[in-house]
């Protein structure tokens, strides 16, 4: 979509802001707001960033808040000035909500935000006050320590079990300057070693892994209102995961558990939480209950299911934004989502291994109904992607073999 044709529709329908469209959280964004007659700006600082190619998309290159927060803004500010009218903004990654949220006040003459401010936003972004939230609500976590001190992971130490994960209290600090986003560790002395790397960047979570495979892990897809009041809801599971146990889904499947629904619902009332949110749980059959993962809040990478369900979250919080009257529907059980090209070739190299069937793999495609990339409607992002991929597999393979010929 250009520039003049993308102005046009915006003068006659308040246009949609995605903010980083890189993969299939800010394409399926672009796709479930396009097909619905709403006019898309992708945003992101990759000129080439997947949802540029989108049909649905006008593609503008902006720069990071991550190494330029004020330029981001100004960006925005710049942008939003050239609207005909107000646009609905949708954050796909936390740095990205972070920066928004913080300066709120400085864009809201040109968009409509749909989504908490910063005094909310901030106890969302620290990992610790999620759990601390969820335990006042009576929501089951895992076995926790707070580590801040080298005194901290020595109690941690002998108190978490291990196996054990250990991941960043914010995100967006030690896993930025680190490149960590989470250690798995299998005894004390690895939680130590740990700590000396990465504790000098502050607060540090040490958890126990939940027992139990990929299927076990359970979301509550939201949108809540300003008053905390929730319009669109929807509950799934992960089937498969990339990498397994502890990635990101490539399968996943609509079911509505009761359960996960009210105990998410719960805490983001408690965090007063206002937006689109992805809360995850895992089963512990150890006492059949759902334990707190995490709470994301934002669009997550398989949400087009809920779309794919009955349940647009995306554009329940538009038309929430534009104070248009919406009205979800109960979702349909049993969909599922697909990351269909990563799906394939992990799934490839487990029936290779002997991990996985052929037949049952065949047999879970059966309830497809969305992909995260490919789209016989919206072809070019998946293509791309797969290219890409593609690509980077071969030149592995070729810098695996010249390393064997030359023995090193």
């Amino acid at each position: 979509m250009n520039a003049d044709r993308f102005l046009r529709h915006a003068a006659h329908t308040a246009p949609a802001v995605v903010l980083q469209a890189s993969y299939a959280n800010g394409v399926g964004i672009a796709r479930d707001l396009g097909v619905r007659g709403v006019p898309c700006a992708c945003l992101d600082p990759d000129p080439r960033a997947l949802g540029t190619f989108s049909r649905y998309a006008f593609a503008i290159c902006c720069p990071d808040p991550v190494d330029d927060e004020e330029g981001f803004l100004a960006a925005l500010e710049e942008f939003g000035r050239t609207l005909p009218q107000k646009g609905v903004m949708f954050p796909t990654h936390d740095e990205y909500v972070w920066a928004v949220a913080r300066n709120a006040s400085r864009l809201e003459a040109y968009f409509h935000i749909p989504f908490s401010r910063w005094d909310v936003m901030q106890a969302v972004a620290d990992k610790e006050q999620q759990l601390r939230a969820a335990q006042r609500v009576d929501v089951a976590v895992p076995i926790t320590a707070y580590v801040s001190t080298a005194e901290d992971a020595a109690e941690a130490a002998r108190t978490v079990p291990f196996p054990a994960i250990f991941k960043p209290s914010e995100r967006t600090a030690l896993g930025r300057r680190v490149h960590l986003r989470f250690l798995r560790l299998e005894t004390a002395e690895d939680l130590l070693a740990a700590w000396e790397r990465a504790g000098e960047y502050g607060k540090v979570l040490v958890q126990e892994i939940v027992p139990g495979g990929d299927d076990q892990l359970y979301t509550l897809g939201s949108y809540l209102d300003a008053r905390s009041r929730p319009l669109a809801v929807f509950t799934g599971r992960k089937l498969r995961q990339h990498p397994p146990s502890l990635g990101e889904a490539r399968l996943a499947e609509s079911v509505w558990v009761d359960e996960v629904a009210e105990a998410g619902l719960r805490l983001l009332v408690e965090l007063d939480y206002h937006g689109v949110s992805q809360v995850e749980f895992k089963l512990d059959r150890r006492d059949n209950r759902y334990k707190l993962m995490e709470v994301n809040a934002r669009h997550w990478s398989w949400h087009t299911l809920a779309t794919a369900s009955g349940v647009d979250l995306t554009y329940a919080a538009y038309c929430d934004a534009i104070g248009r009257p919406f009205i979800t529907r109960r979702q349909v059980d049993g969909r599922r989502w697909i990351h269909g090209l990563k799906d394939t070739i992990d799934s490839t190299l487990e029936i290779s291994r002997g991990q996985l069937s052929p037949l049952t793999w065949l047999g879970s495609l059966r309830g497809v109904r969305a992909d995260g990339l490919f789209s016989l409607r919206d072809p070019l992002p998946g293509a791309v992607n797969a290219y890409r991929t593609l690509r980077r597999i071969a030149r592995r393979r070729l810098a695996a073999g010249a390393r064997d010929k030359t023995g090193t």
